[in-house]
């Protein structure tokens, strides 16, 4: 055959120039490879399933692990809580026998106190024997000078004997109320025992319960120790469905690749066919595509101007009234449409959403005027709650000061013999803005401001404002630092005088920092310092008070 030229029967049967032959009942090479891709596409079903199975076999797996975990946690939650209750009760345990060794200590002191009121009560009936067989003697001696002196003797030892009787009955005074302060003490003791015992109570209740929620834990506990084999088992079959999966896996992607083979060099025989056929066809395909591509041109072209102006060419030629003869070059009216399209593009893109944003804008401007109306009502309140607060503070304020005036002019009047003195609010009429004034008339002369008065007088003044706070809002120690040192002796034995007073009358305990010899000899302690070496101070402390009871035994 000469080249390009093919030989072909009527049963199918072809010769070709190159040498390519084709039997009369050979396979059809479309229809080899339509069995090829129907193939092709049941293993990728098939593969599709196993992967289907292959992913819910590994959510189980992760619902599993997700399962366990959740148990882990439960049963350490349940031993944390255990751990905790054990704790609780070690220290509720320790705090009973605290309280139980302090009940004892309590027990021996109070034992202790009753075997010195027996003593002294033996003793003060025996100095009370003693005195009836001094009467009796006294009687029965006959009226001499010698009994006489005698009866002298005896009445110095009786004297004697009734000091010791009234020192014995002091001690015993003081051991009585000593004993009631214990006794007082003791029902306080009893009281917080009683509360103690009813919180023990309480905290064993607690501890049954905790109990119970410690069985209920270890129950939950049991069920769930069962769960780990279970999830072990489930999760031995799903791998065992997953190795069954995978080798099913294998053995599709083992088809696949030999059909893939297969497919390739049936596709290699396939373009060596077609080359030349390709060959012949080129000319062909190129002027195909010139048309086709002045067919696409025009096809944009007419989409654009039906997007564009919803009407045909013909028709918008028709509406523009133009003559195609007179159009000109297509480049000027392509430079134009360039320029205008610029110009609609810098106008810049619509806002489609203007109208949401608008009502967005609405909203917030709703929702700032409610806020703002809310706020005025707040500001009201706090107004009406100020205005209250001040009624009060002013009301408080004007008590306190009557009361603290009151008690003003009386120190005064105590602390220098007479006189008058006042407390004033001036430079305001609101009390809660004015300053204090105080006003001061000594004995013999004219009212007039602290500030005037002497410097012995303005102390004498601030004492007594000072005393008059502490008895309006008494405090539990007071500290005075050289409040004596502008006073004279007649008025440090005033101010003195007024400190044992209140001291007495109240429950303020008063530290005075002084170098006065009269405020000293007045005080109840002493302590000072000294400094016996250079370099070396040492603290020096006397009990006055116990000082005195020695005096008083002495004498």
């Amino acid at each position: 055959l000469q080249p390009g030229q093919c030989l072909v029967t009527l049963d199918g049967g072809a010769w070709r120039w190159d040498g390519l032959t084709v039997s009369a009942n050979a396979e059809n090479a479309a229809a080899i490879r339509l069995q090829q891709k129907n193939r092709l596409a049941d293993i990728d079903a098939a593969l599709v399933s196993a992967i289907e199975q292959l992913d819910a076999a590994r959510s189980n797996a992760d619902t599993a692990k997700q399962q366990r975990n959740a148990a882990a946690d439960a049963v350490g939650a349940a031993r944390n809580a255990q751990r905790a209750a054990e704790e609780a009760l070690n220290t509720l345990r320790r705090r009973h026998n605290n309280l139980n060794n302090q009940l004892t200590e309590v027990t021996a002191k109070l034992a202790s106190l009753e075997s010195s009121i027996e003593t002294a009560g033996q003793e003060i009936e025996t100095v009370s024997g003693e005195l009836s067989t001094a009467k009796s003697s006294f009687d029965a001696l006959p009226d001499t000078a010698e009994a006489r002196e005698k009866i002298a003797a005896f009445k110095v030892q009786l004297q004697e004997t009734r000091q010791q009787l009234a020192n014995q009955q002091a001690l015993h005074a003081e051991i009585t109320r000593e004993v009631e302060n214990r006794n007082r003490r003791l029902r306080q003791i009893e009281g917080d025992v009683t509360s103690w015992n009813a919180r023990l109570e309480r905290i064993d209740l607690r501890l049954l319960e905790l109990e119970e929620r410690i069985t209920q834990a270890q129950d939950v506990l049991e069920r769930l120790s069962e769960r780990p084999g279970q999830i072990a088992r489930e999760k031995q079959d799903l791998m065992s469905h997953i190795s069954e999966a995978e080798l099913k896996r294998q053995e599709a992607a083992d088809i696949l690749i030999s059909s893939e083979t297969t497919a390739n060099d049936l596709s290699r025989d396939l373009r060596a066919a077609e080359s030349k056929m390709s060959d012949a066809k080129e000319a062909r395909a190129m002027a195909q595509a010139d048309v086709n591509t002045t067919q696409h041109t025009q096809a944009g072209i007419e989409a654009t101007i039906t997007e564009k102006f919803t009407c045909t060419p013909e028709e918008l030629v028709a509406k523009l009234e133009l003559v195609v003869a007179e159009l000109g070059e297509v480049s000027s009216w392509q430079g134009k449409l360039e320029r205008l399209l610029r110009e609609r593009d810098n106008m810049g893109p619509v806002n489609l959403r203007a109208e949401v944003e608008a009502q967005e804008i609405t909203d917030k401007m709703s929702n700032m005027s409610t806020e703002r109306d809310d706020l005025v009502a707040a500001i009201g309140k706090l107004r009406e709650g100020i205005a209250t607060l001040n009624k009060e503070a002013r009301t408080r304020l004007l008590s306190a000061f009557d009361t603290v005036n009151v008690h003003f002019q009386k120190l005064f009047t105590r602390l220098f013999n007479g006189g008058a003195a006042y407390l004033k609010l001036i430079e305001a009429e609101d009390p809660l803005e004015s300053g204090l004034e105080i006003y001061a008339q000594p004995p013999g002369k004219k009212t007039s401001v602290l500030s005037l008065l002497s410097g012995g007088e303005q102390t004498l003044t601030s004492i007594a404002l000072i005393f008059a706070m502490f008895l309006t809002n008494p405090a539990p120690i007071c500290v005075l630092d050289e409040v004596d040192a502008p006073l004279d002796e007649s008025n440090v034995d005033r101010y003195c005088t007024l400190l044992e007073d209140l001291a007495k009358d109240g429950k303020t305990r008063f530290m005075v920092i002084t170098h006065h010899r009269m405020t000293m000899a007045r005080m109840d302690r002493l302590y000072g310092v000294t400094m016996s070496e250079r370099g070396v101070s040492q603290l020096v402390s006397v009990d006055l008070k116990q000082h005195e009871l020695h005096l008083e035994e002495a004498a």
